[in-house]
């Protein structure tokens, strides 16, 4: 399969009288999709869709309040976020597909594949919440209640993310990515995030709870679970679920957190690589 030298193109479709915007990566071969987690977007994967893109066609979506889709002031829910992903796969019209999905991105998808697995070929979740009760979205919603930080530029931005405890350890790669394409100035002319706060309102947070255990267990296609090897005692039930369930099985990404797709890109993308080849995968990478 020939290596992708296209530049990604930037593209919509409709969402109700909303749009869903997503990035083609224009490489050729099987159907790969990516769906970002909460205040993050399309472009959180860029290191990781390169990659992929060399033998596989990438697409990564924003869901709705995200990056460069619709920013509506409700419609935040996990139901929600799994309907934007029916609309994206019916209106894109595709099959077969090879689906990524990180945090609260890959509860939606899980979401939506135990009710609709017909267009799916297989999953690989990254640290989907296990249990997201009252105590979690609380957390979640406080970080909209904090006044919104912005910086006077971009390079005030990279500094702070190759300082900062968590962000310092993603790659530069991926620091260059977040600081060009997942931003946007404000009216004040200051760099802002291209997520919306909306997103994290109470409103839409309170009693969006559930265990995701009974959409693992809906699931008959396979399901790649990834770990940050920092990470693994907030896990265990993961692990558990390998030995009952004989459709999925886990890897551990060693030295890395939550955002393992943005510390280790090459790894996550090798691991997805062989999921979808049917390649033996390690225990740890």
């Amino acid at each position: 399969m020939k290596s992708n030298s296209a530049s990604p193109k930037s593209r919509f479709v409709d969402n109700k009288t909303n749009s869903t915007h997503y990035i083609d990566w224009q490489g050729e071969g099987p159907t790969t999709v990516l769906i970002h987690g909460d205040m993050r977007t399309s472009r959180s994967f860029d290191a990781v869709s390169k990659n992929l893109s060399k033998d596989s066609h990438v697409l990564a979506m924003d869901l709705l309040g995200h990056g460069d889709s619709s920013w509506i002031e409700k419609g935040y829910r996990f139901t929600d976020k799994s309907d934007d992903i029916e609309n994206f796969v019916t209106k894109t019209n595709l099959n077969e597909i090879h689906a990524v999905a990180h945090s609260a991105g890959a509860v939606a998808l899980a979401m939506h594949v135990a009710d609709n697995p017909s267009r799916f070929k297989n999953l690989v979740l990254m640290e989907p919440m296990m249990i997201v009760d009252e105590k979690f979205q609380r957390m979640v919603s406080d970080r909209g209640n904090r006044p919104r930080t912005t910086w006077k530029d971009h390079d005030q931005l990279k500094d702070l993310l190759g300082k900062h405890e968590v962000t310092s350890k993603w790659h530069p790669a991926v620091i260059d990515d977040v600081v060009r394409h997942e931003t946007f100035l404000d009216k004040d002319g200051r760099v802002d995030m291209k997520w919306s706060p909306a997103t994290l309102a109470w409103d839409e947070r309170e009693n969006d709870y559930l265990d995701l255990e009974p959409s693992l267990r809906a699931i008959s296609i396979p399901i790649l679970f990834v770990v940050g090897g920092n990470r693994i005692d907030g896990f265990r039930k993961a692990f558990e679920f390998e030995n009952a369930l004989p459709n999925l099985q886990t890897v551990i990404i060693s030295d890395a957190g939550h955002n393992m797709y943005m510390e280790r890109p090459e790894a996550v993308a090798d691991v997805i690589r062989k999921f979808r080849n049917s390649s033996p995968i390690p225990e740890k990478v």
